[in-house]
C-alpha cells in the first residue's frame, strides 16, 4: 500500500508536469516559426496571455487529479486499520493456541521518526515479579513475525496530539524492550492472556488513534487537520473478543 501511494502520487505529479511542458513546446514551436517580425521593444517572452492560458490549463489538470489523490489517503487511512485489526486477531489467536500471553506491540516514539508509532509486531510475552520492588512487569520473550509499517505518513496518536479527551493505549499500555531492526527499543504492548482477553491495558475503554503526522523529538505531531480538527480514525477495542470497531473520525 506504501509503495501503490507512492506511486500514485508520483505518476499524477508527473503527469501535470508533463502536460504543462507539453502546452510550452507547442506554444514555443509556434512562436518560432512566425514570419511576422517582432514588435518594437517586445523581447521574446511569453505575452501575459499564453501565461495565463497555460495557468488555466494547470489549475484544470490539478482539479481533475485532486480525488484521485483523495482517494489514495483514504486507502493508507483503511489499509492502517486493517493492519491493526489483523495483529490483534493474529495476537489473539496465538494466545489461545498455544496458551501463552501474547502481545501486539507498537513501537514507541521514542524508536525514531521512522519508526515510532508506526511499527506493528507480535511477541509472545511473560509477566515477571521483581522481589526487591515487589512489583511486576512484561517482558517479551519471543518475537513472533516480522514487523509491519503502517502505510504513507500514517502514525499511532497519542492523546496530546489528538487532543482527545481520553487516555489512548499509547498512554494506558505496559512497556518492555524488543528489539527492531537489530536495535532493542521499547515497545507498547496490548496484551492477550491465554484465554483470549486483553488483559493490558487492565483498566478502561481501550482506544487506538490512527492519523497522518511525524514524529519529533520522541512524540508524535499531527500534521493534516480538517479546519480546526484533527484527521484521525478513532478505533475502540473490545476487551474480551480483541475485535476494533471505528467509532467516528475525530
Amino acid at each position: 500500500m506504501i509503495f501503490l501511494k507512492v506511486s500514485q502520487c508520483a505518476g499524477t505529479n508527473l503527469a501535470l508536469l508533463g502536460a504543462a511542458n507539453h502546452v510550452m513546446k507547442m506554444m514555443t514551436k509556434a512562436r518560432s516559426e512566425r514570419v511576422k517580425p517582432p514588435e518594437c521593444g517586445r523581447h521574446g517572452g511569453f505575452s501575459l496571455t499564453e501565461l495565463l492560458v497555460v495557468l488555466a490549463i494547470l489549475i484544470l489538470l490539478m482539479g481533475a487529479a485532486a480525488p484521485t489523490l483523495m482517494k489514495s489517503d483514504q486507502r493508507a487511512r483503511q489499509a492502517a486499520r486493517e493492519l491493526v485489526k489483523g495483529h490483534l486477531q493474529r495476537a489473539r489467536s496465538h494466545a489461545i493456541a498455544q496458551g501463552v500471553a501474547t502481545a501486539v506491540v507498537i513501537a514507541d516514539y521514542a524508536a525514531g521518526e521512522e519508526q515510532g508509532g508506526k511499527m506493528f509486531g507480535m511477541a509472545e510475552v511473560e509477566w515477571k515479579v521483581d522481589p526487591q520492588q515487589l512489583a511486576g512487569r512484561y517482558q517479551v520473550t519471543r518475537v513472533l513475525q516480522r514487523w509491519e509499517m503502517l502505510p504513507g505518513t500514517i502514525f499511532v496518536f497519542s492523546q496530546s496530539a489528538a487532543q482527545h479527551a481520553r487516555a489512548t493505549v499509547m498512554e494506558q499500555a505496559c512497556r518492555a524492550p524488543v528489539m527492531l531492526s537489530g536495535r532493542s527499543v521499547t515497545g507498547v504492548l496490548i496484551v492477550f492472556s491465554a484465554n483470549g482477553q486483553i488483559v493490558s491495558p487492565s483498566q478502561g475503554p481501550i482506544e487506538l488513534l490512527l492519523g497522518q503526522g511525524r514524529v519529533s523529538g520522541g512524540q508524535v505531531v499531527a500534521i493534516s487537520k480538517s479546519g480546526q480538527s484533527l484527521a484521525c480514525d478513532r478505533l475502540q477495542i473490545n476487551r474480551l473478543t480483541g475485535r476494533a470497531r471505528q467509532i467516528d473520525a475525530l
